[in-house]
Order: structure tokens, then sequence, then C-alpha cells
């Protein structure tokens, strides 16, 4: 695992853990400095990222990827009420070839906020990420 690698999956398990994004990049930050200090491998100096994110306490800050899935699972709810009210309560119909172009696109809409969400959630912090990537 490079070390970019490890840095986003560290991120992605501080944010799980609840840390604001100012905890998190104070946290990359300060590791990015051992190791260039050390001239370590990330993995040697603090284990794996997840073993490495569960020495910090948790915080309480909900995550902009975090916020993403809960508003993907939110449209996705929202769309599927939408199809059961117009077809149960007011019966419209959409016919078949409405139906899956109506089903397809709640899928695609959906699966494309929790690809989203997963890309904020791994996603470093500007400053880290652009000396990570003078390092390579």
């Amino acid at each position: 695992m490079t070390t970019l690698e490890y840095f986003k999956s560290l991120a992605l398990g501080l944010r799980q853990r609840k840390l604001s994004e100012n905890q998190v990049a104070d946290v990359l930050r300060e590791l990015q400095s051992h190791l260039q200090e050390t001239g370590a491998r990330p993995e040697d100096a603090f284990g794996g990222p997840k073993e490495c994110a569960e020495r910090f306490p948790k915080g309480h800050t909900v995550s902009r990827g975090s916020k993403v899935g809960y508003l993907a699972a939110a449209v996705l709810m929202v769309l599927i009420g939408v199809k059961v009210f117009t077809g149960q309560v007011l019966g419209i119909s959409l016919g078949l070839p409405g139906t899956l172009i109506y089903l397809g696109t709640t899928v695609l809409v959906t699966f494309a906020l929790i690809a989203w969400s997963n890309v904020l959630q791994r996603q470093l912090p500007e400053r880290i990420a652009e000396d990570l990537n003078r390092q390579k």
C-alpha cells in the first residue's frame, strides 16, 4: 500500500469515527511529518489504517460523505414513495416501460450519490494531498 492509499484509508477511518475535518487534517499532517522525519513506511510506523484510526477518540462530526450517504437514502425512499403513492393511491400507471425507466433512473441516481459519498469519505484534505503528490 502506498503512502497515499494509506492516508486515504486512514482519512476514511477517522471520518467514520466522526472526527472533524480539521482534526482529520491535523492527524494526517502530524503522521506525515513523522514519516518524513523517520523515513518509515506508514504500516511499519502506525500499523494498518483501520487500527491507527481506532486509536483516536470518537468525535461528534458528521462528514460531508456521510451527509451525501444520508441524502442517497432519503432520495431512494422518496422516489420509491412517489412510485408507490402514484401507483397505489392515485392509480396512475406508467406501464412496464415507464416503470422500468423510473426504477432504473432511481437506481442510477442512488448509485451516483453513494459513489460520491465514498469519494468524499476517502478524500484527503487539500494541503495533505498536495504534499503527498509532491513526494511521489
